[in-house]
Parts: structure tokens; C-alpha cells; sequence
């Protein structure tokens, strides 16, 4: 019966209650407190990112269906899942817009803090999917040149002729960019491994003055690394929102980035409740029920100039005028000023820290939410405006 069945979720899942009350008793919990002894009784349990879903954690358990609100799913032993038949979703592409504007706003905002031009910029997006594949439409728009590197992607065929560009090999793209953003999933086996591809010499093979952007994973570089090249390598800059050693990454590593962000990259509201809509749509199938649960409501600005954006100063330079309007949206100051915080805080309590910036994340919206008045806009920023950040011009 629907009324006896617990359902266990991650509290940082957005209306998760609203979403699967239908369906029995929604009992949620901080994602690093989902323990064997709290899913002993569970029938459906949610996650996120947090939680490491394996046999330990369900041996004891009755759980018939796991999904993870999530695109990517190393935190899920999926062989662990099939060999207890246990029914298995996530969100791929859930929250890859929100990734993609983090990225933008990011490398707008070190630019003009360093005094570069956005336009003499070579871009590397090393995994061209959900999250790259945006990326490497929009970049162009901003006037950056952008090269592709993807193994897996090339070797089935697919080629990525509808974003104008061609599969590099690793080792030229590290020869040529300027900066190089991460998007691949974590993986450790296979033909293709990513963790810590990112290594000593991968960084060392970089183009000197290089700067490295990762929203991945964090075990995909090796953030030790990292910080020598800092110190006296090849990479001259770096904005990194996910880190070896979450939720208590060093503090050395903090210190030398240039944006540190505690794994928010994918959390404007829209891809969180994208996320939470999958779930719920894969869960009414793996019931054979029609779905009525939608999350339009709670996307609701409170006013209808809530997400009206304010014109910057048309005089600008272009890496100037568009960093102004993206922080209007992303707040990459204020998410880097919070997190540096943790430098603050006792050893003992940074994890708790970390992990409370994430579960109390100000609300943001995705870029293309936004408006700004078309005739604000100069003719010489129009493109960069509506198809590189994304937003509306509006009437």
C-alpha cells in the first residue's frame, strides 16, 4: 500500500515531500547522516552527490528503487543495484544549463579581475556532453575560440558537427588553450579513466599562463598538483567549485584558487527541480502510474521584474560589459567571499560548514530565466547577450 511505503531523500532534494507524498511517507535526512541503519526500512530512497550507494549501505535494507537527483553517478554502484534488482534513475543534462552559467560567470569574472579580454581567450572543454556541449555553443558568442576534446564521444562517431568545432587529441589541447574547463564523469576503470587525469604531468603539459576551471569532480585532478603548478608550474589561475577530500577540501587549496566554491555549481533552482521531476516521472513509470506532480509553481518569480536584469553601461569593453550583466545573475563573488569563510572555522567544523553553504545556497536562477530590455542592449553586444549568456531580450 501507497501509505505504508517510506521513501528516504536527501533534504537537499526541492520539493521532494511535494513530489512523492502521493506515494507513502517521505522521511528526509542530511545526504552524509543516509546510513544502513536509516534506510533498514526504506522502500524508495533519493540522493544526492553526498551519499555513496552500495551494497553496505543496502544489505540490510528493502529498497526497490534508488535515484539520485544528480547528472553524474559515481557516488551509485549500479552493479551492487542490478544484482539486487533494485530499479535504478538519475538526471542526466538536469542541471547542465546552471553549470554552464557558473562557468560563464566565472571566467568573466577572473578575466576582468586579471585584465583579459574574453575574445583573446582559446577555450578547452575536455567532456563535451550535457554540460561541455552547452559550453561549446555559447563560448563562441562571448568571442572566445574553443577547441573539444572527448575520447569516449569520438570514438563512437560522435561528432560534434553541430557546434562547429572537431575532437582534439588531450595533448594539443593542453598545448593551445588559454583555459581548459573539466566536464567529465569521475571513472576509474574502463579505456577512458578520468580520476586524477588532471595529474602532475597533464598540468605540467599545459600552456604556461594557463587557467584551469573544474565543476566535474573533484578527484578528477589531483588538487596537490595543482597547487605546485601554482606555486611554480604552468597554471596561473584556477576556479574550482568541487575538491579531493569534500567536504573538507585543505585549505592551501582554498587559499590558491582564484574563484573556490563549495560544489554549487549545478544549484540554480530550475536544474534542482528539473532534477527532483525526473525522479518523480522515472519513479510514476516504474509504478505504471500517469505523472501529476510539476514543479511550474515553485519556479514562480515573487514579481514579474524579479528576474529583469539591469542594463551596464553600454561604454564598457565587451569582457567588462558582459561580466557586469552575468554577476547580476550569478553571484560568483558572494559564493567565493562565503566559502572562504571555512578558513575561519576550526578544523573540526569545516565539513559541517561545507555542507551547510550548499543546503542554505541563496536562490538563483538559471541565465536563460533572465530579461533585459533589447533596446538596452547595444547592437555589438546583442549576439554575446541572447545566445552566449543566454538571456532574453526582451520588448
Amino acid at each position: 500500500m501507497a501509505e505504508d511505503r517510506i521513501i528516504c531523500a536527501d533534504q537537499n532534494i526541492p520539493h521532494v515531500e511535494d513530489a512523492f507524498s502521493r506515494f507513502g511517507t517521505v522521511r528526509t535526512l542530511p545526504g552524509r547522516e543516509i546510513s544502513p541503519d536509516a534506510v533498514q526500512d526504506v522502500d524508495v530512497l533519493l540522493v544526492r552527490s553526498v551519499t555513496r550507494v552500495d551494497s553496505a549501505l543496502l544489505k540490510d535494507s528493502c529498497v526497490r528503487f534508488v535515484g539520485s537527483a544528480t547528472i553524474g553517478t559515481d557516488h551509485v554502484d549500479r552493479q551492487a543495484l542490478q544484482d539486487r534488482e533494485i530499479a535504478f534513475a538519475h538526471a542526466p543534462g538536469s542541471n547542465a544549463d546552471s553549470v554552464a552559467d557558473y562557468v560563464i560567470a566565472a571566467l568573466l569574472h577572473v578575466a576582468v579581475r586579471r585584465g583579459v579580454s574574453i575574445s583573446d581567450c582559446t577555450i578547452g572543454i575536455v567532456g563535451c556532453g550535457n554540460i561541455g556541449g552547452r559550453l561549446a555553443r555559447r563560448l563562441p558568442n562571448l568571442g572566445a575560440a574553443v577547441l573539444l576534446n572527448d575520447p569516449p564521444r569520438r570514438m563512437q562517431g560522435d561528432a560534434p558537427s553541430a557546434i562547429g568545432s572537431s575532437f582534439r587529441p588531450l595533448s594539443e589541447l593542453l598545448d593551445a588553450a588559454d583555459v581548459i574547463t573539466l566536464h567529465t564523469p569521475l571513472t576509474t576503470d574502463g579505456p577512458h579513466p578520468t580520476h586524477h587525469l588532471f595529474d602532475a604531468d597533464t598540468i605540467a603539459a599545459m600552456n604556461p599562463g594557463a587557467w584551469l576551471i573544474n565543476t566535474s569532480r573533484g578527484a578528477v585532478v589531483d588538487n596537490r598538483a595543482l597547487v605546485r603548478a601554482l606555486d611554480d608550474g604552468p597554471v596561473q589561475a584556477t576556479i574550482l567549485d568541487v575538491w579531493e577530500e569534500e567536504p573538507s577540501p585543505h585549505p592551501q587549496w582554498i587559499r590558491r584558487s582564484d574563484v573556490a566554491t563549495p560544489h554549487i555549481a549545478g544549484y540554480a533552482r530550475d536544474g534542482k527541480l528539473r532534477g527532483t521531476k525526473m525522479l518523480y516521472d522515472a519513479f510514476c513509470r516504474f509504478q505504471g502510474v500517469s505523472p501529476v506532480w510539476t514543479p511550474d509553481d515553485a519556479l514562480q518569480p515573487e514579481s514579474p521584474d524579479a528576474l529583469r536584469c539591469t542594463p551596464p553601461d553600454g561604454s564598457l569593453p565587451p569582457t567588462d560589459y558582459l561580466d557586469a550583466l552575468a554577476a547580476q545573475m550569478v553571484d560568483i563573488e558572494g559564493d567565493d567571499a562565503r566559502f572562504r569563510r571555512v578558513l575561519e572555522v576550526p578544523a573540526e567544523d569545516r565539513g559541517n560548514y561545507f555542507s551547510t553553504l550548499r543546503k542554505t545556497y541563496p536562490e538563483r536562477r538559471e541565465m536563460q530565466q533572465h530579461r533585459i530590455p533589447a533596446a538596452a542592449v547595444p547592437h555589438r553586444f546583442a549576439a554575446a547577450v541572447e545566445k552566449g549568456l543566454a538571456v532574453s531580450l526582451a520588448p
